[in-house]
């Protein structure tokens, strides 16, 4: 075990000395496959390793069958494809502020290139494709292929975002049209290529669970492993050695209590990781109201999907939260604890899953907002109102803003579309009340009204 750790600690100090010494907005070499080469002078073949900047005025020519993988800042990702010729140039960009900031130039004279964006989430990335033919901004948020020889280029969009059928596409002011509908059958796009959309995005999960009323780490673990088991079983990531395990929610204690997410994103980087999963579940028996043999555990679960790493050191791309309440019974505290656990565990991983599908397919989360309007209620129907709002999985979180004159009011966070929520409101059922939609309003508003169950 303290060989172990040792060897843990060399780890993070190693990715803490790479990560303070590369260059921010540079293109780093991911990946290399099959017989290429790097020269950064006429004649001099230079060693072209992963994790290395690719300075300027960089030369690389691919044989027939490699492969070079690159990425700018942590959310751009770039894969050329042999046979191939692609040089790379740094120079002051025309938009640069106080800081000296540099615009990319990749110029391909040969080959094919992969150009990946679903993960850049609208934030800026200064690079120029610089082809026979032309020279174009890369459009944001974009996947696409470029071709370039005999003094010519074409794109070729993928028309899923799976691997599969590729059409030919015209790029104009930040936009790709389709030239024809019909997939490209000339073998437009290298088989070996047009697998890398389907390259799966590494993923390093950390979670604690204690118990607050005795004082204890649950044993076995709940949350850790239930993330890294649901996670692995979704297309397109892949859960890396570690994920979930203890020995590691041990050594990031600290930092998950703290939200240390320094820390948390070394220690993913460490593990080859591009995204870390941190997260939290606490137990405890709230301030009680009702009898003693009513009591309840309450389990409140709390998960975040990091970048591990980028400038200003990644984004928070998701942050979700599950409280649920499991009844003693007259159970052992151990017993209906771990239940809680479970419960709380099993809800907020099912939440992320939903959030890193849609992530996979290049869709940020935007929380989006509706307003509900609830007439004819009294306190009962306020009580059910809040159960169905709570009992919505599409609901993220709801502010009640008003209650007067028997109409309530509230703002909605949804985790998932609007149509989502409306079906799930339409399939719920309830007591002693029933909420009837009145049509009209706002899009953005919806209106009900609330009526005695016969």
């Amino acid at each position: 075990m303290r060989g172990r750790a040792a060897l843990l600690a060399g780890a993070l100090a190693l990715a803490s000395v790479a990560w303070a010494g590369e260059p921010e907005g540079a293109l780093q070499v991911l990946g290399a496959e099959g017989v290429l080469r790097l020269y950064r002078f006429e004649t001099e073949a230079w060693p072209l390793e992963a994790g290395s900047p690719l300075p300027d005025n960089s030369l690389v020519e691919l044989d027939a069958g490699a492969k070079l993988r690159l990425r700018y800042s942590n959310f751009l990702d770039f894969v050329v494809s042999g046979p191939a010729r692609l040089t790379v140039y740094l120079v002051p960009s025309p938009t640069a502020g106080e800081f000296d900031d540099d615009r990319v130039i990749l110029k391909l004279d040969e080959g094919f290139l992969l150009v990946d964006g679903r993960f850049q989430f609208g934030r800026p990335a200064d690079v120029v494709l610089s082809l026979p033919d032309r020279s174009v901004p890369l459009p944001p948020d974009r996947r696409f292929f470029a071709r370039a020889g005999q003094g010519r280029s074409a794109f070729y969009v993928p028309l899923t975002w799976s691997a599969g059928t590729f059409a030919p596409a015209a790029l104009s002011q930040g936009a790709f049209t389709l030239l024809s509908q019909a997939a490209a059958k000339d073998a437009a796009v290298p088989a070996d290529l047009a697998a890398e959309l389907n390259r799966p995005v590494r993923l390093f999960v950390v979670a604690r669970d204690f118990d607050q009323d005795l004082g204890l780490w649950p044993r076995p673990a709940v949350l850790g492993p239930l993330l890294a088991e649901r996670m692995a079983s979704i297309p397109g990531i892949q859960v890396v050695d570690g994920s979930g395990d203890t020995y590691f929610a041990y050594r990031a204690n600290a930092a998950l209590k703290g939200g240390q997410d320094f820390f948390l994103k070394e220690l993913a980087r460490a593990q080859g990781a591009r995204w870390v999963l941190v997260g939290n579940c606490v137990t405890d028996t709230p301030p009680q109201e009702n009898a003693p043999n009513r009591r309840s555990i309450r389990g409140q679960a709390e998960v975040r999907l990091l970048e591990a790493d980028g400038e200003s050191g990644g984004l928070e791309l998701v942050s979700e939260a599950a409280v649920t309440r499991v009844a003693r019974a007259g159970r052992p505290e151990e017993q209906a604890g771990r239940q809680a656990f479970e419960a709380a565990s099993d809800e907020v991983a099912r939440y992320m899953g939903w959030h890193i599908e849609n992530l996979l397919q290049g869709r940020a989360h935007a929380q989006v907002v509706l307003r509900l309007e609830a007439d004819g209620v009294d306190n009962a129907a306020l009580d059910a109102l809040r159960g169905r709002l709570g009992s919505l999985d599409s609901v993220q979180r709801y502010f009640r803003r008003s209650f007067s004159k028997r109409t309530a009011f509230f703002d909605l966070v949804l985790r998932k579309e609007p149509a989502d929520f409306d079906r799930q409101w339409a399939a719920a059922r309830d007591g002693s009340w029933r909420f009837v939609r009145v049509p009209g309003g706002e899009p953005d508003l919806r209106r009900y009204r609330a009526e005695r169950a016969p």
